[in-house]
């Protein structure tokens, strides 16, 4: 028979736990208990855990107490695990969760992985004993193979049931009749997510706690005071708890209710990665494609330029493309925006050949007469502005421009300007400064343009997706 003191971690983490929150152990209230004596008891081949104090030694008691204690709750009393507590009445099971790591949160396939605990206590009177008659034992610890314990079960978890908890933990029985379980959880649970807002999106993710085959009439699921219990979390590199909360609630099923509990948690993605890798090159990579415009038509550099510069964002892209999220029902803005900077890129290209090739076009080959056309109706719109903008000293001069002007003085304006062709030459610096203008207007406006339309998108896909969950 082997009897020795030693500090434990019961179930885990609670060394971890004394070296970095030591008020935690306080009382007796926390979930965590530190000092213990085991003993093996060879004839009657059971390990157990008598717990002893946080701090201070515990009573002494002999091998016998505990050996008496156990044939006591388990062989004389003739205790039956496969029957609840108090039949007659609802066994109340208060949970909590500890959350430690969150191990990962996949867009992709809408998965988010954690490990942690749960902490769940209830009362059994069939497991009360007066510790005074045992030697001053005030709990012990027992598999949970021996005795009745709530069957759960994670609802949204896309693994097997018996994978979700940890094996081989076990069940303190205090002397009031009060159990505490706590199984290690290792979960990887659906989350719907929306990144919309990538790289500055929050997700609500959620773990959904239910009694298994055992309706809310028999066995009820409460929120203890703990709920969502931060103490051992450890910091994630691309994700922060942001906000935590839980709910009590229940589920019908062939109309049975079934105690349900459900933790929120929200987390926030640390964007300083993405905006230093992602988005600040790629945004000073799309502004050097106007630079195209500063450079003359006639210069070959040119098309080298803008091509460069078009394979480069292509290469950029490819490298994030790991790094950008991947879901239809709710589109990125960055995404849409990256997409719209590669199209107006590709679009510049195709302008920037077309007016290299009318620059360099011989005399003799005219342009089409739609191009006349355009480029004498922009300028006759462009003159008609510079006479408005003048100075009027007169009230009446004043009213005249605000009535716009007459007749006779449009046909005017329009015989002022020149009839003749315009060379290849001054056609395509025309359009080299009209394209100027309106690719800058396009890009400027393009960020709230694919903002609205992005989000627009993800609300609507939102909407249908909880119609058809309602139906």
């Amino acid at each position: 028979m082997e009897n020795k003191n030693y500090h434990t971690r019961c179930p885990v983490f609670a060394y971890k736990l004394r070296q970095k929150r030591p008020e935690r152990m306080k009382t007796d209230d926390s979930p965590f208990y530190i000092q213990a004596t085991t003993f093996q008891d060879d004839n009657y081949g059971s390990k157990l855990l008598c717990y002893k104090g946080l701090f201070n030694s515990a009573t002494s008691y002999r091998v016998s107490d505990a050996k008496n204690l156990h044939e006591k709750l388990f062989t004389l009393s003739e205790y039956n695990k496969l029957f609840r507590p108090d039949k007659n009445d609802i066994v109340t099971v208060k949970a909590t969760y500890h959350l430690q790591y969150l191990n990962s949160l996949d867009v992709k396939s809408q998965i988010m992985s954690t490990t942690g605990l749960f902490t769940l206590t209830w009362i059994d009177s069939r497991l009360i004993w007066e510790k005074s008659s045992y030697g001053g034992i005030a709990s012990i610890y027992v598999p949970e193979e021996l005795v009745w314990h709530p069957a759960l079960i994670v609802l949204n978890s896309i693994r097997e049931v018996e994978k979700n908890f940890g094996a081989e933990s076990t069940i303190r029985i205090s002397s009031d009749g009060t159990l505490r379980w706590e199984p290690i959880a290792v979960l990887s649970t659906s989350c719907a997510m929306n990144v919309v807002f990538f790289p500055f999106d929050s997700q609500n993710c959620t773990i959904e706690l239910a009694s298994f085959g055992i309706s809310s009439k028999e066995v009820k699921l409460e929120i203890s005071s703990y709920a969502l219990n931060l103490g051992l979390y450890k910091s994630h590199g691309d994700w922060s708890v942001e906000h935590t909360a839980s709910q009590s609630s229940s589920i019908t099923e062939s109309g049975e209710d079934y105690s349900l509990l459900i933790f929120n948690l929200v987390l926030k993605r640390l964007s300083g990665h993405y905006i230093m890798i992602v988005i600040f090159p790629t945004i000073l990579t799309a502004a050097l494609t106007f630079v195209t415009f500063f450079l003359p038509i006639k210069s070959g550099i040119r098309i080298g330029y803008i091509l460069t510069v078009v394979l480069t964002l292509v290469v950029l892209l490819t490298l994030y493309a790991d790094t950008m999220p991947s879901t239809t029902h709710y589109p990125s803005i960055l995404v849409a925006l990256f997409a719209v900077t590669l199209g107006m890129a590709f679009l510049l290209v195709i302008i920037t050949i077309c007016l290299m090739g009318l620059h360099n076009k011989p005399k003799r080959h005219i342009a089409p007469k739609w191009m006349h056309f355009i480029v004498r109706k922009i300028r006759m719109c462009k003159l008609k502005l510079r006479c408005r903008a003048r100075k009027i000293n007169s009230i009446e001069q004043q009213q005249a421009i605000e009535d716009g002007p007459s007749t006779e003085e449009k046909k005017s304006v329009e015989k002022s300007m020149p009839l003749k062709p315009y060379s290849n030459k001054e056609l395509a610096e025309f359009f080299d400064y009209f394209c100027f203008i309106v690719f800058t207007v396009l890009y400027i406006l393009s960020f709230p343009i694919t903002a609205v339309s992005c989000y627009a998108t993800a609300a609507i896909n939102s909407f249908i997706y909880s119609l058809n969950s309602q139906l």
